[in-house]
C-alpha cells in the first residue's frame, strides 16, 4: 500500500506520513520528497508487548534494558 500511496503524492492527489527511509526507498524514480513536520519533526511510539515470566529471557531482558537507556517508559498491564 506503500506504493500507491506514493503515486498517489507524486500525482499531487495526496499527502503521506512515512518514515524518511520508506520515502528514499520506495520513492526511488517518484517526484517526491520529504519533509520535516515541524521543527522537532514527529517522534514515534513502539509498543513492545511480553509474555509474562519471558522478561528474563536473555535477549528480552537486553532489549529491555536497553530501551530504558535510551528513556523508554514502560507500563504494564495485566
Amino acid at each position: 500500500q506503500t506504493e500507491l500511496m506514493l503515486q498517489l503524492v507524486a500525482a499531487g492527489r495526496g499527502v503521506a506520513v512515512l518514515p524518511d527511509w520508506l520515502v528514499a526507498e520506495e520513492g526511488e524514480g517518484l517526484p517526491v520528497r520529504a519533509i520535516r513536520l515541524g521543527e522537532p519533526g514527529i517522534s514515534k511510539c513502539i509498543n513492545v508487548g511480553v509474555r509474562n515470566g519471558e522478561e528474563e529471557i536473555a535477549y528480552i531482558a537486553g532489549f529491555l534494558d536497553l530501551a530504558r537507556e535510551l528513556g523508554a517508559t514502560s507500563s504494564r498491564h495485566a
